[in-house]
């Protein structure tokens, strides 16, 4: 049975890190990129760290 593990906390809690962590120890999990529509940080990948909308129509 395949289960989903969901990593929630505010921002600059650690998040990335925890999930960087599992990954290395379960090489089986794998990281669901999120969406953002706030500005893209200098160290942020777009499709890597979060997919980066915009809010136009």
């Amino acid at each position: 049975m395949n289960k989903v593990i969901i990593i929630t906390a505010p921002s600059g809690a650690g998040k990335t890190t925890i999930v960087r962590r599992l990954i290395q120890a379960y090489p089986s999990l794998a990281f669901s990129v999120s969406a953002a529509t706030r500005e893209q940080r200098a160290q942020e990948v777009n499709g890597v760290d979060y997919y980066f909308l915009s809010q136009g129509i």
